[in-house]
């Protein structure tokens, strides 16, 4: 059950079809995007519309962070290597830095985009990043977008921060270092520190 009391702009996306990739509202020219992105995107939609909020401003900070990253699109290129025939936009889409980069495409932000692979402290890492950006006015809103596929399940979180919410980010970082949840997937953090039943 979403404590919507922790955290408004919390979102949470799980596909178990690599093959069909889901409808998206997001308007985007590119779509040739790795299906897990795709679920990323739709975990950024419900995230989004969870704010109440119907403005998203152009310099809006992006973070993502994986551990699986795009397996779609990495089987695509091994498989292009072993034939000798590689494709350039395979590779492009195959790596991490997608998910920020397709999530800036779809809100339209100008904002910093930075992808980390890793668990907890990748998490740490980026939400470190997105406080001092909001606390310093660099941007007035961050998302931190976390997307894993495990044992044929994609699953994805988004979160939606803004600079009056900080604390949150803090209450985020502890919890994403804790000895318990450090070595889990990054959106199996996510997922659970929203989930919880009571507040933090």
């Amino acid at each position: 059950m979403l404590n919507n009391g922790i955290h408004p702009g919390f979102g949470h996306f799980q596909s178990d079809n690599a093959d069909k990739t889901p409808t998206l509202n997001f308007k985007i020219q590119d779509n040739r995007c790795d299906p897990l992105v795709s679920v990323a995107l739709k975990a950024l939609e419900e995230a989004l519309s969870n704010t109440g909020e119907s403005e998203h401003a152009l310099q809006t900070a992006i973070f993502s962070v994986t551990d699986t990253g795009c397996q779609f699109h990495a089987k695509r290129v091994i498989n292009a290597l072993t034939t000798m025939k590689p494709r350039q936009a395979f590779f492009a889409r195959g790596s991490a830095v997608m998910f920020s980069t397709y999530s800036s495409m779809a809100i339209g932000s100008h904002g910093p985009c930075i992808s980390m692979s890793g668990r907890g402290t990748a998490i740490a890492l980026v939400l470190n990043l997105a406080r001092r950006f909001l606390t310093k006015g660099d941007c007035h809103r961050a998302i931190l977008l976390c997307a894993d596929q495990v044992d044929g399940a994609m699953k994805a979180s988004a979160v939606y921060f803004s600079s009056a919410n900080t604390s949150e980010i803090d209450k985020l970082i502890e919890y994403s270092l804790d000895t318990a949840n450090i070595s889990l997937y990054a959106e199996s953090i996510i997922q659970s520190f929203f989930s919880r039943e009571k507040p933090v």
